[in-house]
């Protein structure tokens, strides 16, 4: 029995160190904790809207692995990044909000990558919410309510702004595509962060401890003036 339970540490460490990578690495994308405006934030102020799709690609694949690991092995769902400020369902929420806030706001952008995230995220969260046993509806209205204020939005839309992220619909127009697509995911994200006790990021819901919100910081673009 030892010797079982000495064999599965390293596997379950292989599936933290697969998942924990791309977490840390969107660190430098949206910062810690992430927040889907501020991964558009980014990439906008770097100006690397152009390659965004290689982050939902990777993503996709991030889910993929996700849903089969923490499915085998449910003990990895409520495994901590080494950092306070990280946690893989506030990146995943993160990344799912961006993708829905460019199809909400970019409706002429090629949107292949963004759509397959969004349906990974959506699969990797049923798929452990049934090993959890959380109820959830497999088919929600687009017109279905979220818990997300229309002030919060207003706020995530800001900081797009601010760091010139390009817009084709205004925050009004491009609201209700937001809103269907985050209804897909939103309740899940929610009661799982509120299980694992994840960091109090924006738009990810309450928590058992009672925290503040922590908001990422954006780095000020330094330049040389010579």
């Amino acid at each position: 029995m030892v010797g079982l339970q000495i064999g599965y540490l390293p596997t379950l460490y292989n599936a933290y160190q697969r998942r924990e990578t791309e977490v840390t690495l969107l660190q430098t994308r949206a910062g810690a904790p992430p927040w889907g405006p501020q991964i558009l934030a980014r990439y906008a102020q770097v100006e690397l809207l152009d390659d965004i799709g290689d982050l939902f690609r990777g993503w996709e694949r991030w889910c993929a692995v996700v849903s089969e690991t923490h499915t085998t092995y449910p003990i990895l769902i409520h495994f901590r990044s080494p950092k306070a400020d990280r946690n893989w369902l506030i990146a995943l929420l993160a990344v799912l909000d961006a993708g829905a806030l460019r199809l909400a706001f970019n409706p002429s952008q090629p949107h292949a990558e963004t759509r397959l995230a969004l349906r990974a995220g959506y699969v990797c969260l049923h798929d452990i919410a049934d090993i959890r046993g959380i109820p959830y509806d497999a088919d929600p209205h687009p017109e279905d309510p979220v818990r997300l204020g229309y002030t919060d939005f207003l706020r995530g839309v800001e900081q797009m702004r601010t760091y010139g992220y390009p817009m084709e619909r205004t925050a009004e127009q491009a609201w209700p595509h937001f809103r269907g697509w985050r209804v897909n995911y939103e309740t899940l994200a929610y009661r799982l962060a509120q299980d694992i006790d994840a960091v109090p990021a924006p738009w990810s819901g309450p928590r058992r401890t009672p925290l503040s919100v922590r908001s990422p910081v954006t780095p000020i673009d330094r330049r040389p003036t010579g």
